[in-house]
């Protein structure tokens, strides 16, 4: 196992300053970011809204490798995404061989209950850190 982090941006924390981030190694950890279905289609979004998230997602992606970070990006077409959250984590730990995850906690309770879960049912450590962006 490698000795960095995987750290996971969600789609509403499009921000260089997210407690995640902050957190991190650029030289020793990478940056998880992936479209997947079951968090486009849970409820019912306007196409152009889930197109606009992707694009905004791809290029704070562009914008992290450009200041130096490491980022594992997941398209939506990608044949081997899982289609969920837990399981492009799960392959990007298997991936990267890394044996811890950060992600900034989530905004939305279902998705906040369901990371919780996660130390549970993944096979590595896992640090939710609070999202300092609110007051």
């Amino acid at each position: 196992m490698n000795s960095g982090n995987l750290i996971l941006i969600l789609g509403d924390q499009l921000s260089p300053h997210i407690s995640s981030l902050t957190a991190g190694c650029r030289t020793n950890d990478v940056v998880l970011i992936a479209e997947v279905s079951e968090e486009a289609t849970y409820v019912r979004h306007h196409k152009k809204k889930i197109a606009f998230l992707f694009s905004a997602m791809r290029h704070f992606a562009i914008e992290l490798e450009a200041s130096g970070w490491r980022v594992d990006y997941v398209k939506l077409d990608d044949t081997a995404n899982t289609g969920r959250l837990d399981g492009e984590v799960r392959r990007a730990l298997a991936r990267h061989k890394l044996s811890r995850l950060i992600v900034t906690e989530p905004g939305e309770w279902r998705l906040a209950d369901a990371v919780q879960r996660w130390s549970e049912s993944l096979t590595c450590d896992v640090s939710v850190l609070p999202d300092g962006r609110f007051l």
